[in-house]
């Protein structure tokens, strides 16, 4: 049976169950783990898992240009994983989660200004919706501390101005890895363009695992020390990689098939699993603000996709 009997957005509900579920597996390791250190193990295991995709490589189209396209893709990538996984290994899965879920708006303008794409009014409207309830989420998180049981500016003090600005600067490493995912995924539908899905992630699999070990080099210096650092790892890392790939998959199946400014926004429903799922195992505060937030991004997404 070929792929394309399905429809596109059943690829791009699967890709947002598999991201939902792995993000908070995610959140689980990076209570453990430095970030990039996890970030580097991560990406070993997720190109060794894509390894099984080899006889499915279609190399004759895998052209000079197509390689290129796949690298520039690639270093994007790497950057918002890292930058997400720092986001992630010091904010509540239930915060980041729901924000990240403004990736469709960056998507929705890269696909305009470099595919063409063209939003109708329900698209900007769901862009408006998202970029509000992202402004409540972080006001929320930012405002919980220094204020008065009533809702009064409490005494702020030392310790609330610090806890205010490391969340300032957590949120800024995940706007920034929400434009890297944007810039990307418009490359995404590029190389998809000219070669088919299987061949596309078995590649970026590998030039991804290079990234993070060259950005790993940069960091922090002797790539030795990474075995040490990573020692609590267990066998959800392998778990978490598996569900990598298969996202990957899923996702790329879908942008071959349609405009990327109606996979990603699709993509990201992904925050319903990851924030109820993971409030609940993590025991988060301002639960009921974020699942309200979320199911707001939501009516956002469906009017994007709409």
């Amino acid at each position: 049976m070929s792929w394309t009997v399905i429809p596109w957005y059943v690829f791009a509900l699967i890709s947002a169950v598999l991201v939902g579920a792995k993000v908070v597996f995610q959140k689980t390791e990076l209570k453990r783990e430095h970030s990039l250190d996890y970030v580097v193990a991560a990406s070993v295991v997720a190109m060794l898992v894509s390894f099984f995709l080899w006889p499915w490589v279609r190399w004759n189209s895998l052209d000079g240009l197509t390689i290129a396209y796949t690298y520039a893709a690639s270093i994007l990538g790497s950057l918002a994983i890292w930058l997400g996984a720092k986001a992630l290994r010091h904010l509540d899965v239930s915060f980041v989660a729901p924000q990240s879920v403004v990736t469709a708006v960056f998507t929705l303008l890269f696909a305009y200004l470099f595919l063409g794409e063209v939003l109708s009014s329900n698209q900007w409207l769901g862009a408006v919706v998202m970029i509000v309830s992202g402004a409540i989420l972080a006001q929320g998180a930012l405002s919980f501390q220094g204020t008065h049981p009533f809702g009064f500016p409490g005494m702020l003090r030392v310790g609330d101005l610090f806890d205010r600005r490391k969340v300032l600067f957590y949120e800024l490493l995940l706007l920034l890895s929400m434009v890297f995912i944007g810039l990307s995924s418009i490359f995404d539908k590029i190389i998809l363009l000219r070669t088919d899905v299987v061949s596309f992630v078995f590649v970026v699999g590998i030039f991804l695992f290079i990234n993070h070990v060259v950005l790993y080099l940069v960091v922090k210096g002797d790539i030795r020390q990474i075995p040490a650092h990573v020692e609590n790892l267990g066998w959800l890392i392998v778990w978490i990689a598996v569900l990598t790939v298969l996202a990957r998959l899923a996702y790329s199946q879908a942008l071959s098939m349609t405009e990327v400014s109606l996979v990603i926004p699709l993509k990201k429903s992904s925050i319903l699993v990851s924030t109820i799922w993971g409030s609940q195992l993590f025991r988060e505060k301002q639960l009921p603000l974020r699942v309200v937030v979320a199911i707001l991004m939501l009516v956002g997404v469906w009017l994007l996709v709409s």
